[in-house]
């Protein structure tokens, strides 16, 4: 057989194993579980409107998962044709994912250690292990390991060939890596940055001509990269969220569920082989110490070839990360997660994993690879050798059989929605005005939401939205979850602030699996029942028939629009009625909304339910998004704006004031027209880094079909 022809059968034999493994994957079913969740068609649609603000989470909040943008968007246009995210994942997430891990890691490992079936056995090292079986909840993070194994097969390329096109294209995977996970790209460019200085020291061998070139070649593609996020990153300096970000502010977690034994063996604690129990570290299987075998004896057999004692150090680097907090030098991790910028977004160390299954890949390869190399006499060493490689294919491939029966549970079983949910997002649909929906204990992946009906989880929102106000609020110990929040809900000022917030409807979900709701109590405290019996007794509540079998549903009367005016400053310690004034908005972002007020004649405040943030402006007037940026005075004065007591905003309008300065119109009765943009001023620079990204990614992608189809013209003439 060929060598390319030898090549092709393993990547086919690899799809193909793919494709068995993952065979529910080939339908459209729906999957969840964990931090992976289903969303309908209203929800996706949003994407499809860049925001720096996300509308949809809980009150509002500068959107932290932004750097997301560029998948987001595609699956926007699968909302907007009709389709749910069971759909747009599969497209766009799990296949690719499936394709781009098997053929980048086979191709990496062959070009290390010169052998397609070295290759072959790499990929299976790297897709059939027990931390992306482990991590499925968090799918995102294996696609962007795919990619970045990618980038790491393309930069060794651009840094041996010399060619400023494979900086660039290296350059646009790991953008892509980003935009999966941007976790996962911080630690590629630290691999990148590793490899640049070992490529320079150990293969180069300081030849300061080539290493200048390298160097140049290189710091263009970390420009590249940087232009191509700079619409997320700019809009984060601006909005703070790089100083307030509530990711990069937690704490370490985990420390007891990871130490050094985990990270050698390659084996996830959570792993059981069968159904993942998370939170309940598992002893590590015995057959597993094969693995840390395997790989240091490609590591010994091999140390004369330069490439593979780096990934060698990459595994153990991996290792040394793993363990986190656990000995040896237990200090380190807890030092760089401190003083290490970019370093706190790894509050738990399960993502150094990927560096350990990179290196062990090929080290386990480059084993093979060796065996390969070695002259065959008799026909016993020959047998030796297909025996060693199914004992190593064997090891990992039987990962797998939790997978294929469907006992590991997560998104590797299908779903079915109950028909209460399509009942619910109907009427969602069909109300076409903005409130909000409080689901209690917590809201569910079938609990559809969107813009202009946003859900809120009453655990979180409780916890932290409403902390201030809810004081004391989880400090006590001795009650559960469940009866804290009915405490809570029980308070005087509860019924306002529910109002003021936009809540019309709080739902109590079932209590059953065809909810998917069956660990919701467990993990909260009490019952569904508890839930009905305790807001049958409240009286601002009023129960009501939706059609629904399993979720029962409660309306709050006379709940706040989005936006409305009140004579007094709101308050949620006493009633205030809206003004007569009519006072209309419209959505035009989550980050944006058109207001009209008519008929003004004597001071008021404009109440927006949305979770205060100073950067929230008033513009009176015309609006224009460049002129946020370049004009100091374009929005009314900060001293008009401030947090009202439900945690909202509120603005202080006087028409003689504004009216003086900006464009209003005067009726015939002496009253205003004012016209005004509610907006979230770090928008603005969303759309500059747009621009600017943009530009950088029509330009690259331009470069690379011009060079590409030059070199394919020069091939043919």
């Amino acid at each position: 057989m060929k060598k390319i022809d030898r090549s092709l059968f393993l990547i086919i034999s690899l799809m193909l194993l793919s494709m068995y493994v993952y065979a529910k994957w080939t339908s459209f079913n729906i999957f969840f579980g964990g931090d992976w969740v289903f969303y309908f068609s209203n929800f996706l649609k949003s994407f499809l409107s860049p925001s720096s603000w996300a509308g949809v989470n809980q009150l509002g909040a500068p959107d932290l998962l932004i750097w997301r943008m560029p998948i987001n968007f595609l699956q926007g246009i699968f909302g907007f044709l009709g389709y749910g995210s069971n759909v747009s994942e599969k497209i766009l997430i799990f296949w690719p994912t499936l394709i781009v891990a098997n053929i980048s890691s086979f191709f990496l490992v062959k070009k290390i250690t010169k052998s397609s079936l070295a290759g072959f056995v790499g990929a299976i090292v790297f897709n059939y292990n027990t931390y992306f079986f482990v991590i499925n909840t968090a799918f995102l993070l294996y696609s962007a390991a795919a990619w970045s194994v990618l980038t790491l097969y393309i930069f060794i390329h651009a840094l041996e060939k010399k060619k400023l096109y494979l900086f660039i294209l290296s350059g646009l995977t790991l953008f892509l890596t980003g935009s999966y996970d941007f976790r996962i790209a911080y630690v590629s460019i630290f691999l990148l940055g590793l490899y640049f200085l070992f490529h320079a020291l150990f293969i180069e061998k300081l030849n300061w001509k080539v290493v200048r070139k390298n160097f140049a070649c290189f710091i263009l593609q970390g420009f590249v990269f940087g232009l191509l996020n700079l619409y997320w990153i700019i809009s984060f300096i601006k909005s703070n969220s790089l100083a307030t970000n509530v990711i990069l502010q937690r704490g370490l977690f985990g420390n007891e569920f990871s130490n050094v034994l985990y990270a050698i063996a390659l084996f996830h604690p959570f792993w059981t082989g069968g159904e993942t129990t998370y939170f309940n570290p598992q002893i590590i299987f015995t057959y597993f110490w094969l693995i840390p075998i395997f790989s240091f004896l490609g590591l010994y057999l091999n140390r004369k070839n330069k490439n593979v004692l780096f990934f060698g150090v990459v595994a153990l680097i991996g290792i040394f990360l793993t363990k986190q907090v656990a000995v040896p030098f237990t200090g380190v991790y807890a030092w760089l997660f401190t003083h290490l910028p970019g370093f706190n977004a790894f509050r738990e160390a399960s993502k150094f994993y990927y560096l350990i299954v990179l290196g062990y890949a090929v080290l386990i390869g480059s084993v093979i690879s060796w065996l390969l190399g070695r002259p065959r006499e008799k026909k016993f060493e020959l047998f030796a050798k297909c025996l060693f490689v199914i004992l190593v294919v064997t090891v990992f491939l039987w990962n797998a059989k939790p997978i294929v029966t469907g006992e590991i549970g997560g998104i590797f079983v299908p779903r079915h929605i109950s028909q209460d949910y399509y009942i619910l997002g109907k009427d969602i649909i069909d109300q076409n005005s903005f409130y909000r929906d409080l689901w209690l204990p917590t809201a569910l992946t079938w609990s559809e939401t969107s813009i202009n009906n946003p859900i809120l989880s009453g655990a979180i929102v409780l916890q932290n939205d409403w902390a201030k106000i809810f004081q004391n609020y989880f400090y006590d110990q001795t009650q559960t979850t469940s009866k804290l929040l009915i405490a809570d809900l029980n308070k005087k000022e509860a019924p306002n602030l529910l109002r003021l917030s936009s809540i019309k409807y709080i739902f109590i979900p079932g209590d059953s699996v065809e909810d998917g709701n069956m660990y919701t109590y467990f993990y909260y405290g009490e019952n569904e029942k508890y839930f009905i019996d305790k807001l049958n007794n409240i009286n601002y509540l009023h129960k009501i028939d939706f059609g629904t079998k399993i979720v029962a549903v409660y309306e709050i009367k006379n709940y706040r629009p989005h936006v409305y005016a009140t004579a007094q400053k709101e308050s949620i310690y006493k009633n205030l009625p809206p003004m007569i004034y009519d006072v209309s908005s419209n959505l035009i972002t989550s980050s944006q909304y058109k207001v009209s007020a008519k008929n003004i004649k004597a001071p008021f405040y404009l109440n927006f339910s949305e979770a205060y943030n100073s950067e929230w402006k008033l513009r009176v007037g015309d609006f224009n998004w460049f002129y946020a940026i370049t004009d100091k005075q374009y929005f009314l004065s900060d001293k008009y704006h401030f947090q009202n007591d439900a945690t909202l905003n509120s603005f202080y309008i006087d028409p003689q004031v504004v009216c003086n300065v900006q464009s209003c119109k005067v009726n015939k009765d002496g009253t205003y027209d004012i016209n005004m943009t509610l907006y979230f001023a770090p928008q603005s620079y969303l759309y500059l880094g747009l621009i600017i990204s943009g530009s950088i990614l029509a330009l690259a992608l331009g470069y690379l079909v011009f060079v590409f189809g030059r070199n394919i013209y020069a091939k043919h003439n």
